[in-house]
């Protein structure tokens, strides 16, 4: 799904014509990256149901999952986050972008093909968002986040976007082993 010709392809206009219709003004759209199984997505669209929320995972059965019981503001996609945001993510339009316990780059050895916050992926980030949009990123690897941290350096750190009571697996998995949670939430510099 990753691949950056894909989405050219015509069977897959229908999903590109889709999503260009649900990212369209007016109101706030905001981006969950790596959704897993939905269930924080799933809250969000029923607890502020005049934000649209999009959903990237490339796994399809989550997608599928969450598709059959999602609401009509929630538009899960088996799509890379990468080629969206590179190809497809209108400018200026998303008002928050949460990117929760992506892999970290050596989960498989392949880091160049599996590492999703690069410093051309926070490019195209910031293209993508309207003024005061900001980026929520929650790990539970250190040396990760440190990564991360030096990716947002020229970013203005923010407050967190609210949150429901719904949390991820990982996000469980977290509070119920006691394992650290590193979050950082960053909006574009002035003029960045």
């Amino acid at each position: 799904m990753g691949g950056s010709r894909l989405f050219e392809q015509p069977r897959h206009r229908h999903e590109v014509d889709r999503f260009l219709a649900f990212a369209q003004p007016p109101g706030p759209l905001a981006v969950e990256i790596g959704f897993d199984f939905g269930h924080r997505l799933f809250d969000h669209a029923q607890r502020w149901p005049g934000t649209r929320w999009l959903g990237l995972e490339v796994r399809k059965r989550q997608v599928e999952a969450l598709a059959a019981r999602a609401p009509s503001n929630l538009l899960p996609w088996r799509a890379d986050a990468r080629t969206v945001f590179a190809q497809l993510m209108p400018a200026g339009r998303l008002s928050r972008v949460d990117i929760l316990f992506p892999t970290p780059w050596w989960h498989d050895g392949k880091r160049a093909r599996r590492l999703l916050l690069t410093a051309d992926f926070v490019a195209d980030l910031a293209r993508s968002l309207a003024p005061g949009g900001c980026v929520h990123v929650a790990t539970d690897v250190g040396p990760y986040f440190e990564h991360v941290e030096g990716l947002f350096a020229r970013w203005q750190p923010c407050d967190p976007p609210p949150v429901g009571e719904a949390r991820s697996r990982r996000e469980r998995v977290c509070a119920r082993d006691g394992l650290p949670v590193w979050q950082g939430t960053w909006r574009r510099a002035e003029g960045g």
